[in-house]
């Protein structure tokens, strides 16, 4: 596991971005974890999330591959924000943007905020996670009713690895029919793993009892 990754666990963890117990999906599924990117919402944690975004994004793109970062409505706007501050920490200089759910018809009219899209642009879009990939499709729907652009990349927080209700694997399916990958910081897997063996500043996260709900729950719903 990369620096990254675990520097990513352990802030969720801090941040409470990860809660551990029993939680009511909108699916209806028991599930014993829940996350939520929305508690990022200090200047400190912004601060921190974005250096780790910009060092996953590294680790999978070089620079000269992407030119916009993406951030569909609503939980990849902040993301895709601090992603552009994090890269530019580190000398990679690429403008951001984000789509509206409703077009403006004053002012700055139009469906996107932020740097122009022009025809040929490479995009790199940054989201939260991964469910049935029906907010990515939109937005990529608008993108390319302003532009004829590529998707370089889909870069997600947390890929619960789960099967939608009808059996299917939605990231794979995604990756098939938009010709791309979606990369994730950490699986759910690789959460559970790493906080059943290693306590964080001397809490044990995960404790014997949840690994072996999460494996049941994995076993019924994982793919």
């Amino acid at each position: 596991m990369q620096k990254f990754q675990k520097d990513f666990i352990e802030l969720a963890c801090f941040a409470e971005a990860l809660r551990f117990g029993e939680f009511t999906l909108k699916s209806g599924r028991k599930s014993p974890y829940f996350f939520n990117s929305g508690v990022f919402y200090t200047g400190e944690l912004s601060n921190a999330l974005a250096s780790i975004i910009a060092d996953f994004i590294c680790s999978k793109l070089k620079p000269e591959k992407y030119d916009v970062v993406f951030g569909p409505a609503y939980k990849g706007i902040p993301l895709a924000v601090s992603a552009s501050m994090g890269l530019a920490r580190k000398g990679i200089n690429k403008p951001w943007c984000f789509n509206r759910k409703e077009s403006k018809q004053h002012g700055d009219a139009g469906m996107l905020v932020g740097a122009p899209i022009k025809d040929g642009d490479r995009i790199v879009m940054v989201d939260d996670v991964f469910t049935t990939g029906k907010a990515k499709e939109e937005a990529i729907g608008v993108l390319s009713f302003v532009a004829k652009v590529q998707l370089a990349g889909v870069f997600i927080l947390l890929d619960r690895k789960e099967r939608s209700e009808e059996g299917k694997n939605a990231i794979e399916e995604f990756e098939r029919e938009y010709s791309t990958k979606v990369h994730a910081i950490v699986s759910a897997d690789e959460i559970f793993e790493y906080l059943h063996s290693n306590k964080i500043n001397g809490r044990q996260y995960v404790t014997d009892e949840l690994y072996s709900r999460f494996l049941e729950y994995k076993s019924k719903y994982g793919v």
